[in-house]
């Protein structure tokens, strides 16, 4: 209809700025970190993963040192939004990078959403807590994105496929280009980041960086890194399954 396609081109005039930072060191990162480093296989850095497996595993010692000394280039009261996972090692990381406010003062919207969480199933890592027990845990937060009490997505036996994986980072992102905050603060894992900006046929990575010591865009975060995107839309309007699924552009730009 006519006010869909408005409605549409609206969106496609949108872009926002998204600060993504991986979350910082956990339990079951040192000696994968270490071994992927190295030029492991995947077989053997998930195999170091699950005999160092924990549920829903929290920052180590020096996760949490790294996440308090991520450096943002502006004031963190600038951000509209802070979003993260629902695994404890990213809200842990996104509390130490913007402090939840004291009851006091305002702040921006805190919210929780599940399309970011880690490459889902086989891992105890990757099993998140019940709703009640991190909203306890994290009381600044909106968890209502969380649809049943317990993880319903996590199964014990089969590791979420890949592309699955990136489909869901692509709803996430979806998702923030449809809100009405413009400055975010996304806290999410190595894997989704990965497969999302590297594998997903509707995400267009680019690079608008002016600095010349710089790793190539598709790299793979590090714990507690932190990158800077505009995202914006991209496609015509004129067909109605590109209505449906638009290109996302995630250009990634200096501090």
């Amino acid at each position: 209809t006519m006010s869909q396609r408005a409605s549409l081109q609206v969106l496609a005039s949108t872009s926002k700025r998204v600060s993504i930072v991986r979350h910082g060191q956990a339990m079951h990162n040192p000696r994968a970190e270490v071994a992927k480093a190295n030029g492991c296989s995947m077989e053997e850095f998930i195999a170091i993963m699950r005999e160092d497996d924990c549920l829903d595993a929290p920052l180590t010692d020096l996760g949490k040192e790294q996440a308090k000394t991520v450096k943002l280039p502006t004031t963190k009261s600038t951000f509209d939004l802070v979003v993260s996972s629902p695994l404890s090692r990213a809200l842990q990381t996104a509390d130490a990078i913007c402090p939840p406010p004291s009851a006091a003062v305002s702040s921006c919207k805190r919210v929780c959403c599940e399309h970011f969480r880690e490459v889902n199933g086989d891992l105890l890592n990757a099993k998140r807590r019940s709703r009640s027990e991190l909203e306890k845990l994290f009381s600044s937060w909106d968890f209502s994105d969380l649809s049943t009490e317990e993880d319903s997505l996590w199964t014990p036996d089969e590791m979420e496929e890949f592309p699955a994986v990136a489909e869901r980072g692509y709803l996430g992102l979806d998702w923030l280009m449809k809100r009405p905050e413009e400055s975010i603060l996304l806290v999410a894992h190595g894997g989704i980041l990965r497969y999302l900006m590297t594998i997903h046929p509707h995400i267009s990575l680019q690079d608008e960086r002016k600095s010349a010591d710089k790793k190539p865009v598709e790299a793979r975060f590090d714990n507690c890194e932190v990158r800077h995107y505009r995202l914006s839309w991209s496609g015509s309007d004129n067909e109605e399954e590109e209505e449906q699924r638009r290109k996302i552009v995630m250009a990634e730009v200096d501090p």
